[in-house]
């Protein structure tokens, strides 16, 4: 499946994800989005999580157990994970709330201690649970059976408010992971809320956010059928098998739609989505999501077809450094000269990002790397490479 050479840089950009992860990851278990010197260098629930999935995916407990600790111990009165943090653990949001950020915190504790057993550590945190279920639980809305919220995984509510799949799909396995929990915890009266609960937003799902047997991004008093990655939470959380036919079905409709023709990889959202000015750095290919995509191929068996992801990563990097995203200097110049006319451009670190990406080499070849390293994009690809050497295709 791969030369040697390949194997060769393949373990390379491994060993570095390694190292990147080893360097953001904090004395009080937070772990930064990038590094200090690049855009996000702040604890973001949502990133962190999806750190914590490929870390938990290669039996690194002890480091999931104590970052779980510090997102435990950073949880709002109102029982809300913010949509970030700083080093300290201050809250550090400039976003309404983040409803997905709960459901992927519960879910990935119910992780945890699936792996480990380690009651008394749920035990402790057993409060924590109750008030951030009951977060999910006041958006809500019986009638629809589905949770309400203004943004989602690309924090952008003029898209995203509404009946969102990404935030109901990590809600519900959000509240699944509560009424596991309890139930582990002797707590059967909530445990049965809780499952009630969970069942009922799946009803909301199966009914109003898939159409045409694909999931779909959004449901309110308009819907949004557009590819859009997504559309994946029920493949990233395991709340549905990977050949059950309304999840090949998405994949299938967003490999159509966002693979980028010119630059290999999966785009996040169709390009309309993103303008004026949103689509930061230039519409391009996402590290994380162009990582999901191979994960699904081989966890569905389809070697051969997750290798095109896999290249991607041979492609493009800087000395084995992952970018969140690649563009080209002509989508770039589009970006930023709509930004400027909204004034997006001069707003949380953008700018100073846009400079950075216009010094490297990459922009002398008429690339734009937006983010580099991205601290999700490396676990993301840990998490592959570790079913690379699953499968023995390494």
């Amino acid at each position: 499946m791969f030369t040697n050479q390949e194997k060769k840089e393949l373990e390379k950009i491994n060993l570095k994800s390694r190292q990147v992860i080893n360097s953001v990851y904090l004395k009080n278990g937070g772990i930064t989005a990038s590094t200090s010197d690049g855009r996000y260098p702040y604890v973001y629930p949502r990133d962190t999580v999806m750190i914590l999935m490929a870390l938990d995916h290669m039996g690194d407990h002890k480091r999931v157990k104590k970052t779980l600790d510090f997102l435990m111990s950073r949880q709002r009165e109102t029982g809300e994970w913010a949509q970030r943090y700083d080093k300290k653990g201050n809250i550090a949001s400039y976003r309404p709330p983040q409803v997905d950020c709960n459901g992927l915190v519960l879910h990935m504790l119910r992780l945890y201690y699936e792996a480990t057993e380690d009651k008394k550590f749920i035990e402790k945190h057993r409060d924590a649970v109750k008030l951030g279920t009951e977060f999910i639980k006041e958006h809500y809305l019986p009638e629809e059976k589905l949770i309400f919220s203004l943004n989602s995984i690309h924090e952008w509510p003029p898209m995203e408010a509404g009946f969102d799949i990404w935030v109901n799909i990590t809600c519900y396995v959000g509240v699944r992971g509560s009424y596991k929990i309890a139930q582990s915890l002797g707590q059967e009266d909530v445990a049965e809320s809780w499952r009630d609960l969970a069942r009922d937003i799946w009803i909301g799902i199966s009914k109003k956010l898939i159409i045409k047997n694909r999931f779909i991004k959004l449901s309110d008093h308009r819907q949004i059928t557009d590819a859009d990655v997504s559309e994946l939470a029920p493949y990233i959380t395991r709340c549905i098998g990977v050949k059950e036919t309304v999840m090949r079905n998405t994949i299938n409709y967003i490999e159509k739609n966002l693979w980028d023709d010119e630059l290999g990889g999966i785009r996040r959202y169709m390009e309309k989505h993103g303008e004026p000015g949103r689509n930061n750095g230039g519409y391009g290919p996402y590290s994380m999501y162009t990582g999901w995509m191979a994960q699904y191929y081989l966890d569905a068996g389809e070697e051969e077809k997750a290798k095109k992801y896999i290249n991607w990563f041979l492609k493009y990097h800087r000395g084995y450094l992952i970018p969140e995203h690649v563009s080209t200097k002509k989508s770039f110049k589009k970006w930023m000269m709509q930004a400027k006319k909204t004034g997006r451009y001069y707003h949380v670190g953008r700018k100073q990002e846009a400079q950075r990406a216009m010094k490297s080499e990459e922009y002398k070849k008429d690339l734009i790397y937006w983010v580099t390293p991205l601290t999700w994009a490396h676990a993301e690809y840990l998490k592959l490479y570790h079913m690379l050497e699953e499968k023995q295709l390494i």
